[in-house]
């Protein structure tokens, strides 16, 4: 016989009680014969308390199972230190956290160069694992090729053992620096050609030198000052009260006073003289033949120095045997580069010590190409330390800004 169907609102609800009843009261039977961890997990799903991160580092989520795989890692690491370092869980997870952010760092820096380990590849080193797993429990003694597990169960079993995105990314960070960033550095044919006409070219010019020791003895010579202009600066400082008295409190004699006054005057007078002698010989620079009228005006004579290298600049010698340190001015270099050659451009002044050096460059010249040596492995070998040190210092510097939010401790699976 069919049930009736319900006429009066009074059975609807009393049907209803008795069905949300009975959803109660087998809900609660089916979670009170769940075992514990069953049960753990369902109501750890139904409150939310359970969750599918581990924490974030610099805003990025943390699968768990990419965390336990990490912390797996460190699990083997610390086996070699002894059975209690490896089973202390919050080294573990303090080391889980730390080597998954290493991880996203060394992906980021391999995500901006554009590498990455293929997923093809980890799959063919797992199939490798799995053959040589294989391989070796056939050969134990006492086990036949039919009690052992077959070659596919084993490479399930590596397959499961770690996500495929920790997997991938683990090795493109391992990787990043041996397989990509430390490859030879080896320059381009133009930069070769470029590199080989730098040390090929020579360079010649003539120079005009200036001390200033020079420049102060000459205009000393020509100094001449009278007794009226040393009487005039006597009487000024006795007015300004800066002359100097004698023992009895009275100013000093204009004879007594004199020597220093010729000394002191003097010495005013040849630095002033000194300057406006410079604009004059700086004036000589717009002129036809400006060296010869500059060595005329400062009667210095013109030196010449022939087929200098470029790396030779930082110590050249001229004809008369003078030695200058041009390469040290850095007005020197951009001069240069603007190909002054064979124009009878006179530049400067530059600076060496106490000197002032006025060029003119005379000609550009190149020799035969050298021949190539083979690459100097104690160079690039030096480069690669450079380079290694410099990745280093990328990742210490960055790791400050990948902060790490924690979400619980984790037991390790």
């Amino acid at each position: 016989m069919f049930e009736e169907e319900p006429s009066t609102l009074k059975e609807k609800i009393y049907r209803t009680i008795i069905a949300l009843f009975l959803f109660i009261l087998v809900g609660t039977l089916i979670i009170t014969f769940l075992p514990g961890d069953a049960e753990q997990s369902f109501m750890g799903a139904i409150t939310g308390q359970n969750s599918t991160k581990a924490g974030t580092i610099a805003g990025r989520s943390i699968p768990v199972d990419y965390f336990n795989a990490a912390k797996r890692d460190c699990y083997y690491r610390y086996q070699q230190y002894g059975r209690e370092t490896a089973q202390n869980p919050e080294l573990l997870n303090s080391c889980a956290y730390s080597t998954v952010r290493e991880i996203f760092i060394a992906n980021d820096i391999a995500t901006s160069v554009g590498f990455q380990v293929s997923e093809i590849s980890i799959k063919r080193e797992m199939s490798r694992q799995a053959r040589e797993v294989h391989k070796e429990s056939v050969s134990q003694a006492g086990y036949g090729e039919e009690d052992s597990r077959s070659l596919t169960e084993i490479y399930q079993q590596i397959y499961r053992s770690a996500p495929m995105n920790y997997r991938i990314e683990t090795a493109t960070g391992y990787a990043l620096f041996p397989n990509f960033l430390e490859q030879p550095l080896l320059p381009t044919e133009n930069e070769v050609e470029l590199e080989d006409e730098a040390k090929r070219a020579k360079i010649s010019f003539r120079i005009v030198a200036i001390s200033e020791v020079n420049l102060l003895n000459a205009v000393e010579a020509k100094i001449n000052i009278s007794d009226a202009e040393l009487t005039k600066e006597y009487e000024k400082e006795k007015k300004d009260g800066s002359l100097s008295k004698d023992a009895s409190g009275n100013f000093v004699s204009f004879e007594t006073r004199k020597p220093l006054l010729l000394s002191k005057m003097k010495f005013d007078r040849k630095r002033k003289e000194v300057e406006v002698w410079k604009g004059r010989i700086a004036s000589k620079i717009s002129e036809p033949n400006a060296l010869e009228a500059i060595a005329e005006e400062t009667l210095q004579p013109i030196e010449s120095v022939s087929n200098v290298s470029l790396s030779d600049l930082k110590l050249v010698t001229s004809n008369r045997g003078n030695s200058y340190r041009l390469a040290n001015s850095a007005k020197f270099w951009e001069t240069l580069a603007n190909d002054p050659f064979s124009k009878k451009t006179v530049v400067g002044p530059f600076s060496d010590n106490d000197k002032q050096v006025y060029v003119e460059f005379g000609a550009l010249t190149y020799g035969q190409t050298t021949a190539k040596k083979p690459a100097d492995q104690a160079a690039d070998f030096l480069k690669q330390r450079q380079l290694l040190s410099f990745f280093l210092e990328i990742n210490q510097s960055i790791a400050a800004e990948y902060n790490v939010e924690k979400k619980g401790l984790l037991s390790l699976e």
